[in-house]
């Protein structure tokens, strides 16, 4: 790592997000009545719509064998063209806009219950962030993941050899090709290496741990928040269970928690830290704010950014959505909402059918 790394990892990971999540969700019209969960709700809806325009982006560019280099300009090109097109259509558009009712309470600072609570929870997570920050834990999945991401890091090809073998596979993919093909997590943890200057191994085993654990956080406590009517004392309480739990119910490769805390920078654990919290955060949002339902085409950002981080991220995201979507139009009548539903499903539905016809053999790639 070197100097040059740190505003290549404020921009990626701080203000292109924001301006991003900025854009989402002021163009659906979800606001917090607070400036600083605005923030953190632009900084996470920002990152899924990253996750979404490189999946867009990476996937066909993959499937047709070209440069890595390829992608990485034409997914700048189109944050680009986004930020042009909106600032264009708004002219005067205040990057935090609050709206809504206030917090029950006022004065964090006052509140010595909630700052008790606050300083627990920062001292759990800190705790968490710092053990992947000093110490380091090697997954064997990393022989696929992280080979894959350092090998597109040196050559700019994408997908195009054994990373166990290091043999070319230059023709038809099979197997683990087949599912890296259609969740390229690996690739776009490579871009962001190259973006920041950094070696894709470091990046993946001691700085993108902390920003995806942190960033998880900050979708529970939006989800506290709207789960307990913005009481903070609750919501901060929340959290701090959830934190507290984590470190505790690892006992089995498949808990969340096992994920999060010991290899949250693969695919599939990003999709049980980040993107499943978050499509959690927008049907509370959607059960509480229920005249709000501009605020359901959101759901197709955050599917299709499940489909970049891995194949049960694709199943997963779709069978969530699906659920949730039906219980909500049947609880609040929202009849007129179902044809909404299978288009917001459609990165799942596409990218999983076109998998697997190709497992089966009706495509070959």
């Amino acid at each position: 790592m070197s100097i040059l790394s740190i505003p290549g990892l404020i921009a990626v990971f701080l203000v292109i997000p924001g301006i991003c999540g900025f854009i989402l969700t002021d163009l659906l019209h979800i606001y917090e009545s607070s400036a600083v969960r605005r923030f953190a709700l632009n900084l996470a809806w920002g990152n899924l719509l990253m996750w979404a325009a490189f999946e867009a982006v990476a996937v066909p560019m993959i499937l047709l064998r070209q440069d890595f280099r390829n992608v990485i300009l034409l997914w700048l090109l189109i944050l680009a063209a986004a930020v042009i097109i909106f600032v264009s259509a708004r002219k005067k558009a205040p990057f935090i806009r609050l709206h809504g009712k206030q917090g029950k309470h006022t004065g964090l600072f006052r509140d010595r219950t909630a700052m008790v609570l606050l300083l627990l929870l920062l001292v759990i997570a800190g705790f968490q962030c710092a053990v992947y920050l000093f110490g380091m834990h090697l997954d064997e999945d990393d022989s696929r993941f992280i080979a894959h991401a350092v090998y597109t890091w040196k050559t700019d090809r994408m997908l195009t050899e054994n990373p166990a073998t290091g043999e070319l596979n230059l023709r038809n993919w099979g197997g683990d090709y087949l599912k890296d093909a259609f969740s390229p997590w690996m690739i776009y943890i490579a871009m962001v290496s190259r973006l920041a200057a950094m070696h894709p191994a470091v990046l993946a085993h001691t700085v993108l741990p902390v920003i995806l654990l942190i960033l998880g956080y900050l979708i529970y406590c939006l989800i506290g928040v709207e789960l307990f009517d913005e009481d903070r004392r609750k919501a901060l309480l929340f959290c701090v269970i959830v934190a507290f739990l984590q470190l505790f119910f690892a006992g089995s490769t498949d808990t969340q928690s096992e994920f999060a805390l010991l290899r949250i920078w693969q695919g599939k654990a990003v999709a049980a830290g980040v993107g499943i919290p978050m499509i959690l955060y927008c049907f509370v949002y959607l059960y509480r704010h229920t005249e709000e339902e501009r605020a359901f085409w959101i759901l197709l950002i955050a599917d299709w950014a499940c489909c970049l981080l891995s194949g049960m991220g694709i199943i997963l995201a779709a069978s969530m959505i699906g659920i949730c979507s039906a219980w909500y139009i049947f609880a609040f009548h929202k009849w007129k909402m179902i044809w909404k539903v299978p288009v917001v499903l459609l990165p799942s539905v596409c990218y999983g059918g076109i998998y697997y016809l190709c497992k089966i053999g009706r495509i070959v790639l």
